[in-house]
């Protein structure tokens, strides 16, 4: 889209505000790695929104009518914050915030402006060619069935008319209608009346057909659109229309020798068959087509063609061709302009011819042909932008422009109402703190409308946020692509202080040209697609747990930080699904993160660093989760963000020793010790006799620890060395001698030892043949 580096900054002044809502989400994000310098990370996982009477909410705008149709934004009370530029940027009013906070949100589709452009050329209305034909003609019909004779009556006067108004050679036309269509009975020619097998689309009716093109000396079956027309005479006409327009036939326009026209049809590319122009040369000789030709050939005329008619800068710019039978040397030519709708004339001129060699191919015996070219320059484009322009083209022998011989040629009308725009850029910027707005936007209807607004409207609960009024920039590049009224002074800037009421909504930008200092009035509106600013990035570099405190760092890049500006960091037991604790912290600079993110709102200040105390013990083996939080609340409750970061697992100790293994009359009696952080939660203590040779369970017995100093000094991290030992004493039947024994030792928080529990396995022991 057009754009241009030199574009000055608007001046700009609040008139009116309306309405915001504020809404909350939950986002999840995981991240295990450090940000450093130029190079931020982040990974997004979960996103929900929710609010903070669990209502779930999304996105959705209302679909609000251009400034033409009934409903239009409303004005609200005057501002009372920043309007003057010169200050810095202007600001949302907290009126206008509050207000579309309290505002529901509209269950309908945003409104966005789709460009719409001017056609810029139109054909005669009143054009005549030599003669209307009727019939077939003088070409041989002898042998056809009714149906074949009907379709040529059918396509003949448009093959004429195809000379006259294009230089296509009737000849050429009938033969590629007669070979394309199998006389009008091809599917293409049933459905859409398509004789040449024409894609696209026409008037924006086309009909998908299957087709066989030519293609590495054989033909292959494709799918495709083509163009469909209410008639055959319109297919023939737009054929010598596509032919007239596409420069690669160009060689072909105005030759009268049938032989060459097929040659060139088939060089220039139009068909892939190697034997097209054999095909068409039998056809035009076996009917005798030469005979429209010279139909065609007898000339008088009158037609021409608006080739362009479109505003540049401050004039009406006007070109096209006039060519008449009715000309006589010395006649005046007027070129007069009127208003289509009242036909009330805006303005009339002599012009002097510019000659045309490829009307004078077409028009070769009319009176005037080649030298019926035109092209004015009408001063004060203002008068003509947003009117349908209809144009005449008048040869007469008076001096003044009135009608004396000659011939008037009426064209088309065309409205020049071109409605064209483009967002540069709609982006925050976190290093100002602003909302940068910028783009253009170019409109015939912006003739007599001298104040130009740009208005920030909330589409998701259809209110007006503020509307400021702007002086446009130059924007030459937009000239150079639209020839608009106002091109080239179509930009505007526009910086907006942060405001919750820019965040979690669908905003959208409007360009509003009106005649009205207060925007309303007489107006025409651009309507920018609506963008929500919700974007979430963070990262976790650091979780580092030690016995007694847990160290956390990163950063929390969101937008939702506008509006929850209180950031928690919480502690949470991914293992028991419970909170452990929560901090509010303050935000430190993070200059990495905001080159990282420069269009997040807080991404300059996003880090925190925060310190828990913490039981490791408490919570071994468990999953510990960081969680990011911004809310409106001051408890970290309310409307929320959060950021889940990927979980870590609390380290955990668990080591044991089995000083002694005495079997003798009948009993075994075991001792030792086992220190584990689990035994925190984990309280009762067993030691279980467990037989690996059959697999099963002997027996298990509760036992009350012992105290350990030399375990406590071997292990002093772990949270119950100090008292880990342990003695046990058990009955063995005499089936069990020569069985292997695995002594286990388990803390379990279940009075039977089942539950959660942490089991240390020592190694088998054989039962000796001399247990009695």
């Amino acid at each position: 889209m057009a754009s241009d580096s030199n574009s000055k900054n608007n001046q700009f002044r609040v008139v009116l505000p309306v309405i915001f809502t504020f809404g909350a989400s939950l986002v999840f994000f995981q991240g295990n790695a450090q940000a450093a310098d130029g190079n931020v990370a982040a990974n997004t996982s979960v996103t929900t929104t929710q609010t903070n009477n669990g209502q779930q909410t999304s996105d959705q705008s209302t679909n609000v009518v251009l400034a033409s149709q009934a409903v239009q934004t409303h004005a609200a009370e005057q501002a009372t914050t920043n309007t003057d530029p010169n200050k810095g940027a202007v600001d949302i009013s907290s009126s206008a915030a509050q207000s579309a906070a309290n505002a529901p949100t509209v269950n309908s589709q945003p409104n966005v402006s789709t460009t719409q452009v001017s056609n810029t050329q139109a054909d005669a209305q009143n054009a005549t060619s030599s003669t209307n034909v009727s019939g077939t003609g003088n070409i041989n019909t002898s042998g056809l069935s009714a149906h074949n004779v009907q379709f040529l009556e059918s396509i003949h006067q448009g093959a004429v008319d195809g000379w006259k108004q294009y230089g296509v050679l009737p000849s050429l036309t009938g033969a590629q209608a007669i070979i394309e269509s199998g006389w009008g009975q091809s599917g293409l020619a049933t459905q859409g009346h398509n004789l040449f097998g024409i894609k696209g689309s026409y008037n924006e009716q086309s009909v998908t057909m299957p087709t066989y093109e030519y293609y590495g000396g054989r033909y292959v079956r494709i799918n495709d659109a083509f163009r469909a027309y209410p008639s055959n005479y319109e297919s023939i006409v737009d054929h010598g229309r596509f032919l007239k327009q596409n420069s690669r036939y160009s060689n072909l326009i105005g030759q009268k020798d049938y032989q060459i026209v097929t040659r060139l049809i088939r060089q220039d590319g139009y068909a892939t068959d190697p034997a097209y122009t054999n095909t068409l040369n039998s056809v035009i000789q076996r009917y005798n087509l030469t005979a429209w030709d010279q139909e065609a050939f007898n000339e008088n005329v009158n037609n021409g063609h608006i080739d362009n008619i479109s505003v540049q800068g401050n004039n009406l710019q006007v070109t096209g061709w006039h060519a008449s039978s009715n000309y006589e040397q010395g006649m005046h030519h007027f070129i007069i302009l009127l208003d289509a709708n009242t036909k009330r004339e805006l303005y009339r001129q002599e012009v002097n011819g510019v000659y045309r060699q490829d009307v004078q191919n077409v028009y070769p015996n009319a009176k005037i042909s080649g030298w019926g070219g035109f092209s004015l320059t009408v001063p004060n484009s203002a008068n003509f932008a947003d009117k349908a322009i209809q144009v005449v083209s008048r040869y007469t022998k008076n001096t003044n422009g009135e009608p004396n011989g000659g011939d008037d040629l009426w064209f088309n009308s065309v409205n020049l109402n071109t409605n064209a725009g483009y967002l540069d850029n709609f982006n925050i910027d976190a290093a100002t703190n602003t909302l940068n707005i910028s783009g253009w936007h170019a409109t015939d209807q912006s003739a007599g409308k001298d104040h130009h607004f740009i208005i920030l409207y909330d589409a998701t609960k259809n209110r007006e946020l503020g509307r400021y009024e702007v002086n446009s920039a130059i924007r030459n590049d937009v000239a150079k692509v639209y020839n608009v009224y106002n091109a080239g002074k179509s930009g505007f800037n526009l910086q907006v202080n942060f405001s919750p009421a820019l965040i979690g909504d669908n905003i959208q930008v409007i360009s509003r040209y009106s005649n009205a200092a207060n925007g309303e009035g007489n107006y025409v509106d651009y309507w920018f697609a609506p963008k929500t600013f919700n974007a979430n990035q963070s990262y976790l570099d650091q979780v580092t747990i030690s016995d007694n405190q847990v160290h956390v760092s990163g950063w929390r890049a969101a937008d939702a930080s506008v509006k929850q500006q209180n950031h928690f960091v919480i502690l949470y037991d991914a293992t028991t699904h419970r909170e452990i604790a929560r901090k509010q912290v303050s935000n430190v600079s993070c200059p990495d993160v905001q080159r990282a993110y420069p269009n997040i709102a807080n991404a300059g200040k996003s880090g925190f660093d925060v310190t828990f105390d913490f039981n490791r013990a408490a919570y071994a083996g468990h999953q510990l989760q960081v969680i990011s939080r911004y809310s409106d609340a001051n408890n970290g409750e309310g409307n929320r963000t959060d950021a889940w970061f990927a979980p870590t697992t609390v380290p955990s100790n668990n080591q044991g020793f089995l000083d002694s293994f005495v079997a003798k009359n009948g009993e075994v009696t075991v001792t030792g010790w086992q220190a584990a952080d689990q035994s925190y939660n984990q309280k009762n203590h067993f030691v279980i006799l467990y037989d690996a040779t059959i697999h099963r369970e002997i027996a298990r017995q509760q036992v009350t620890n012992l105290n350990r100093p030399d375990v406590q000094k071997a292990y002093p991290s772990i949270y119950n060395s100090a008292k880990s030992g342990f003695k046990a004493a058990f009955k063995l039947d005499s089936s069990l001698i020569g069985h292997e024994i695995q002594v286990v030792s388990r803390y379990s928080d279940a009075n039977n030892g089942e539950g959660n529990r942490t089991d240390f396995w020592f190694d088998a022991i054989k039962l000796p043949q001399n247990l009695y």
